[in-house]
């Protein structure tokens, strides 16, 4: 297992899994066991590659230190598209299999910048794994305020809507809603299977 996987399986360790939630990092060394567990869910390659696109946007990776996995990329959203925020978005391969009835979650780091003067924050109104191909139909769908310039960690998790062979979903995250700037580091995601309890994440 990569350093980057056990250290984002820690950090999901510490989130509720059945809701919408935001923690600051954490230290990760202690609960390595248990992250090394929580990896038998994993249905991705924890991974910064995300892939942007989009008319009304720039982006461009980043180096940091202070985020698992040492960077990221940054995405400024430069002429939004409030009614069509899914123009501009971040995304990246689900490379397991889904079954409808999974429980399902979604983890990545992210923080925001400035705009303008105003406020570190972002809002991204869609965080969804969905069909890869055409209809896109949204298999686990939730929405993330992105409330401060320090790297947290943000998931989403639910009941998947439908199947999806293996290679045939991903993670899209619609950022165009607002002009605004954010962060992306790496991102984690979890099939807990139909009949997920959480008080066994990490046995």
């Amino acid at each position: 297992m990569t350093k980057i996987a056990i250290l984002a399986a820690a950090a999901v360790l510490g989130l509720s899994t059945l809701g919408l939630a935001a923690v600051a990092p954490v230290a990760a060394r202690a609960a390595e066991p248990a992250a090394e567990g929580i990896m038998k869910y994993a249905i991705n390659k924890p991974s910064t590659a995300w892939n942007i696109y989009g008319p009304g946007q720039t982006n461009a990776p980043v180096k940091d230190k202070a985020v698992i996995g040492g960077g990221g990329i940054r995405v400024q959203v430069t002429a939004p598209t409030p009614d069509q925020p899914w123009t501009n978005s971040a995304g990246q391969a689900v490379t397991g299999k889904i079954a409808k009835g999974d429980i399902i979650t979604i983890a990545f780091w992210a923080k925001a910048e400035p705009v303008d003067g105003g406020p570190a924050t972002a809002d991204i109104t869609s965080v969804r794994v969905q069909q890869s191909a055409e209809p896109w139909g949204g298999i686990v769908e939730g929405k993330v305020a992105v409330t401060d310039g320090e790297w947290r960690i943000y998931t989403v998790s639910g009941r998947a809507g439908m199947d999806a062979d293996k290679g045939g979903a991903g993670v899209a995250l619609h950022l165009g809603a607002a002009k605004q700037t954010v962060v992306l580091g790496p991102l984690f995601v979890l099939d807990f299977g139909p009949n997920y309890d959480p008080a066994t994440m990490g046995k």
